[in-house]
């Protein structure tokens, strides 16, 4: 079998595997989406800081994780010559016996917020029980303990990804302290929440606003949370938009308040580093391209554009 890109080389393998994006979100890719991304036949959809963040968990007796960050070319696509470089690498050091990656600047180490989130799908996935750390973060949800200083990260995020449908979460979410509150919202953005959740996390905007908004990246409020942080137009709400929201700015008119909230911000000095990330972003290139031109952008918007160039 010939070995073209790092689809081809992960069946090559004989195991099983699951790849997850860990850039903006940590989610799943379906597997032939993947092949598609791999093979260089469709843009990486979820591209941060012009690399595609990938988790990939394969196993056969036992699982392994790699995590690997692959740089995209101007299309968009992963770049072939570092993932043939990568694959090269992990040979070499079959070949030697080793079973750990050798240093390589393709692997990355996740923050400790995407690493607890990576292992609470990892282990679903595998259909495995939670760490040890569940049971802990579990009762305190339930009412049933009272300490929040002990629970740990690693609890809480098997609590996201195993009882957010549960009855009692939405209790737990309205009376949660806010250093638990603020740890859970970041592993909700990762999944998918229903109506009922996302109106009891917006009754608690207010008091941690960048974060709910996470919280309710893929929630009917998705757009009101985008909204709000855009009036309030500092950077930290700015990123939170397009590293989080970004599916919020498809709506054009929308995605023309977050150019001009940028280019006001601090005096446009992270308009570019904000543009050139959105830029790579497949389903919004159209449209920021085409803002360029827009004859109704303000003049303050108008010279951040111009310093792009």
């Amino acid at each position: 079998m010939e070995l073209h890109n790092l689809a081809d080389f992960l069946a090559a393998s004989g195991a099983r595997y699951q790849v997850f994006d860990l850039g903006r979100r940590v989610s799943p890719l379906p597997q032939s989406d993947f092949e598609r991304y791999a093979s260089g036949q469709a843009p990486y959809p979820f591209p941060l800081q012009r690399q595609a963040w990938l988790g990939i968990l394969f196993w056969k007796e036992q699982p392994y994780v790699w995590f690997v960050r692959l740089g995209l070319d101007e299309q968009g696509l992963i770049n072939q010559g570092q993932a043939a470089q990568f694959m090269a690498q992990v040979l070499a050091a079959m070949k030697e016996g080793k079973d750990a990656l050798p240093d390589n600047p393709y692997t990355f180490v996740p923050s400790e917020e995407k690493r607890a989130a990576f292992h609470s799908q990892a282990r679903l996935y595998l259909g495995q029980g939670a760490s040890l750390f569940y049971e802990e973060a579990a009762a305190f949800a339930r009412g049933q303990l009272d300490d929040w200083q002990r629970l740990g990260l690693q609890g809480l995020a098997d609590l996201v990804a195993r009882d957010r449908q549960s009855d009692h979460f939405i209790a737990f979410i309205a009376s949660a302290p806010e250093p638990v509150l603020a740890q859970v919202a970041i592993q909700l953005e990762n999944y998918p929440i229903d109506t009922a959740l996302a109106e009891a996390l917006w009754q608690r905007f207010n008091a941690l606003p960048q974060l709910i908004a996470r919280a309710l990246a893929q929630s009917p409020l998705q757009t009101e949370a985008a909204d709000k942080l855009l009036a309030l137009g500092d950077i930290q709400s700015l990123l939170v938009v397009a590293g989080r929201l970004w599916e919020a700015l498809m709506d054009n008119a929308r995605l023309g308040r977050f150019l001009e909230a940028a280019a006001r911000c601090d005096d446009g000095r992270h308009f570019q580093a904000l543009f050139a990330d959105l830029v790579m972003v497949p389903a919004l290139r159209s449209q920021l391209l085409a803002k360029l031109r827009d004859p109704a952008r303000s003049d303050i918007l108008g010279q951040a554009i111009g310093r792009l160039f």
